[in-house]
């Protein structure tokens, strides 16, 4: 299943907060010492949870997204790493007007962007919505009959 925009904008807004907030926190420890908290917490962020939960930085698996290769395969750890660097290279040295670009550039029915394109690699909804309005919900007599309300 594909992704909604938004859970893509929301694993990248969790990811940037953790490293913003330990930005943050390394205010008070000076100039050399806050370089190294930095540096770190964009690796603890965004390239070290690729080596222990496949396919995941920490904002994507709150939003149960994964990456996977074009034909549902896992994507080799390198291949990562070189998608990530690119796109926070790119986003960084445009002031964040790549993302802006690559939104407009992204398919709906794929949910794929430029960089994703580049490096052959696709987002992948592991907990797809089921319902268009479930503001109430299913109720348990709907659920035992297999009746699905709104379904897409």
């Amino acid at each position: 299943m594909v992704p909604s925009f938004e859970k893509r904008v929301r694993a990248f807004a969790i990811d940037t907060s953790g490293v913003t907030l330990l930005m943050i926190l390394s205010i008070p420890f000076g100039i050399e010492i806050g370089q190294f908290i930095i540096i770190g917490s964009v690796v603890l962020f965004y390239f070290l949870p690729y080596f222990f939960i496949s396919g995941q930085t920490f904002g994507k698996r709150m939003q149960k997204i994964k990456i996977v290769t074009i034909d549902d395969q896992q994507v080799p750890i390198w291949r990562i790493l070189l998608r990530e660097i690119f796109k926070l290279g790119l986003s960084v040295a445009t002031f964040g007007v790549y993302l802006i670009i690559a939104f407009f550039f992204m398919n709906d029915k794929t949910s794929r962007t430029i960089h994703d394109y580049i490096f052959k690699t696709k987002m992948i909804d592991l907990n797809p919505v089921r319902y268009n309005n479930n503001v109430l919900g299913t109720t348990e007599s709907l659920k035992k009959r297999g009746i699905e309300w709104n379904k897409k």
